[in-house]
């Protein structure tokens, strides 16, 4: 077991499910693999989210949300607070993704 504890968001598993979907529509085998390597992120996030950059791409709070890329061209967004790490969106970076993060 981890050190952190990992709590991934509604939108963030809705995200994942829509990029899988996407996804196996054109490879079976491609879909599995995205999946296999966002669970090897929940268990890298589990040890030290601290590995993983600082999101500086979106108009975010400064230092405040981390990125981890994962299956050529996806990223999970999380913060950390204390033990806790929240994952808070499932980007596929091929889109434009600001109307996430639109003010």
């Amino acid at each position: 077991m981890g050190k952190y504890t990992v709590t991934v968001s509604k939108r963030a598993d809705a995200m994942l499910i829509r990029h899988t979907r996407f996804l196996a529509n054109v490879s079976v085998p491609a879909s599995k693999e995205l999946v296999k390597d966002f669970s090897k992120v929940l268990d890298a996030l589990e040890d030290n989210p601290f590995q993983f950059p600082v999101e500086t791409e979106y108009d975010l709070p400064p230092g405040q949300f981390h990125k981890a890329l994962f299956y050529k061209r996806y990223k999970a967004l999380f913060c950390v607070e204390g033990k806790n790490v929240y994952l808070d969106a499932v980007l596929d970076c091929r889109e434009d993704n600001s109307k996430y993060w639109a003010t």
